[in-house]
């Protein structure tokens, strides 16, 4: 006993122990990850990457011309055109597997890459808990059944928003709009954080730097976007954005959220709820309402996270907006964990394991069906409809508990607090973070 007592004290983790953790850890999840994607194999959305990127291949810029099924932003193209040049090879063409591996391999890059990026972000709260954060990146079930067993892009957009919102936060904004620009050009989705990242930009840099900003984020869209529109004319933004949001007429496309509760799972938006409302103008309110909260609490609270806005925003989002497919939600569950890491909340730790079951639960069991190529049987709307209410649930949680971290050091009245709009040398706007809790730590 006072052997192991003496080696308990002495023990200290330090940078070099912790770089051969890190490593350690991302090439093991990494093995898992190529390892799931070779063994499953199927082309249940992959068919849509290996059209692309045969239509890229022979025409990279003319691609919106040439095909029909493209609705991605133009980012993803062009890691598509190396895509289309393996899936030449004739090796590739014989083995399923290795047609697996370089059909998802962005995907499982990407969400490699998150893992030492949660450390970076979360090292200076605390490098025991960084790794800790990287290491449950690592192992979480939803992460890699959407990239490495599904082979969707939603890793490549979450890295690119955690690397956004990190150099933020470290008060690099001009680099952080680049990369939120390069995001939104992955995916669609990531335009759902556009207002949070609006709100930290504009009350915390100065007009210059705001300005700059907003020039370099314009300046890269355009710079993507530019060689597309010459071949497909100067309508092509708005084509693919709205076009691809009018693209999916349903209330809720298997997602575990209010509507699904409400029994509109798979039927169209325009359907009504309980007096005589329908599902897009419920959708519509709570999108315009979503944004006054944030507004509300970014300016009227005194802890000013953008893990704990991103996660709240985007689990209301998720819940009470339209059109919703069952992977929206997989950005709670980056958010979560940062946010609760970062605050050291054991309340938050259960909303991250929760939100992460639930998501997990939601991909398996539309896999399950659809890749067995077995019809929906009955009981799968029984289980969607319990599973919102679990879910709905959840997200109540979860609002308790963000927005009592967001007030824990107090609040600002919420007029005062417009002063953080103007620029920092007129600005008096300094929390009080003296009662700090201790009561919220880990």
């Amino acid at each position: 006993m006072k052997k192991d007592r003496f080696i308990t004290e002495r023990f200290q983790i330090g940078r070099r122990q912790i770089h051969w953790f890190l490593f350690a850890v991302t090439a093991s999840a990494l093995l898992v990850r190529l390892m799931v994607a070779y063994a499953t194999v199927h082309h249940y959305d992959l068919n849509y990457y290996v059209n692309w990127s045969a239509g890229v291949n022979q025409n990279l810029f003319g691609a919106y011309n040439r095909i029909e099924s493209l609705d991605y932003p133009p980012l993803f193209l062009f890691p598509l055109f190396i895509t289309g040049k393996l899936m030449t090879l004739p090796l590739v063409g014989e083995i399923q597997g290795l047609q697996m591996l370089v059909l998802k391999g962005w995907q499982i890059l990407f969400d490699t890459a998150t893992i030492p990026l949660i450390y970076a972000v979360l090292h200076r709260e605390s490098r025991l808990l960084a790794a800790a954060g990287a290491a449950l990146w690592a192992v979480n079930p939803t992460v890699i059944v959407n990239s490495s067993y599904w082979g969707q892009t939603d890793s490549i957009m979450l890295f690119l928003l955690a690397l956004s919102f990190w150099l933020l936060n470290e008060r690099r904004p001009v680099v952080s709009g680049i990369v939120m620009t390069l995001a939104c050009l992955m995916k669609f989705q990531s335009l759902y954080f556009a207002p949070i990242f609006a709100l930290f930009l504009l009350t915390k840099f100065s007009p210059k730097r705001i300005a700059m900003t907003i020039g370099a984020g314009a300046v890269t869209g355009l710079t993507v976007f530019m060689p597309f529109m010459a071949h497909s004319g100067w309508k092509l933004p708005f084509e693919i954005y709205l076009g691809g949001f009018a693209q999916y007429q349903d209330a809720s496309l298997n997602a575990f959220n209010y509507f699904t509760a409400c029994g509109l799972n798979m039927k169209h938006s325009s359907g009504l709820l309980l007096g005589g409302i329908s599902a897009d103008m419920v959708s519509a309110a709570v999108m315009v309402l979503s944004v006054v909260m944030l507004s509300f609490l970014y300016f009227t609270a005194t802890e000013k996270s953008p893990w704990l806005l991103c996660f709240l925003f985007i689990q209301t989002i998720f819940m009470f907006t339209t059109r919703m497919h069952e992977r929206y939600q997989i950005p709670a569950v980056l958010f979560s964990l940062l946010a609760c890491l970062h605050h050291r909340s054991r309340e938050l730790f259960v909303s991250y394991l929760a939100v992460t079951a639930v998501t997990f639960l939601n991909h398996f069991l539309v896999l399950e069906y659809v890749l067995s190529g077995k019809a929906m049987p009955g009981f799968f709307e029984v289980i969607c409809v319990l599973m919102s209410y679990v879910n709905l649930f959840v997200y109540m949680m979860t609002v308790y508990h963000t927005v009592r971290l967001l007030y824990r050091y107090g609040h600002f009245h919420f007029a005062g607090a417009f002063k953080c709009v103007l620029p920092e040398r007129w600005r008096k706007y300094v929390p009080d973070y003296k009662n700090r809790q201790s009561s919220h730590k880990l």
